[in-house]
């Protein structure tokens, strides 16, 4: 276990880990998709690539192999013992197949909120220009957000979109699990999107009743 002190000493005792993007040089203060990859990344993908040319065809064998390995992290970063993962290239990509499975003529309702991050944003202006009825409740105040949520659910609403921390304020969001009961209730979906929680502020689905 690293100690605070290790981590403030200049280098960074994680800089060795991270040598590609030159971190022990250079003061990054991006954060989202800009922050510095590790360096086993890199050898991550040319591991992909050397088993896709020395295998061809008995390539997936291993990489069905690595994706299982990729699911039970993200399972016990989420303290979840139950869940079913599905991969993909991006956060994109998986709202997209989310919202495809939707029963959008029978309950052509949405619901999310004003701070929603553009994977989740744009789809829904789209949809919305194809008369799919878009509910966007304000982010703030916090303090009433889960409860201004409820109120918005009923018998016409396919799903409910929200960030468990919104991109534009940084802002946790409230407990979920009302939402999520009010959810069950009325057949509804709900979607959390954790890409600025996941590995920097902890998420527990069994706390959260998920």
């Amino acid at each position: 276990m690293l100690t605070a002190d290790q981590l403030y000493h200049s280098p960074n005792v994680l800089a060795e880990y991270y040598r590609q993007f030159r971190v022990a040089e250079r003061l990054l203060l991006t954060g989202h998709s800009h922050q510095a990859w590790p360096d086993v990344a890199l050898h991550g993908m040319e591991k992909c690539w050397q088993d896709a040319a020395t295998h061809i065809d008995d390539k997936w064998e291993r990489a069905f192999a690595v994706a299982g390995q990729v699911k039970a992290s993200f399972a016990t970063l989420l303290h979840d013992h139950s869940g079913y993962y599905a991969l993909g290239q991006n956060s994109h990509e998986l709202v997209v197949r989310f919202l495809s499975a939707l029963a959008l003529r029978q309950r052509p309702r949405l619901i999310t909120t004003d701070s929603e991050f553009h994977s989740i944003r744009r789809q829904l202006d789209r949809l919305a220009e194809e008369g799919i009825e878009i509910v966007r409740v304000p982010s703030q105040p916090l303090a009433t957000l889960v409860a201004r949520l409820n109120e918005q659910v009923n018998s016409k609403t396919a799903a409910v979109l929200i960030s468990s921390v919104f991109y534009d304020s940084g802002l946790i969001c409230p407990p979920l699990t009302e939402l999520m009961q009010r959810c069950e209730q009325n057949g509804v979906e709900l979607l959390i999107d954790l890409y600025h929680q996941l590995n920097v502020v902890p998420f527990d689905v069994e706390v959260q009743g998920l």
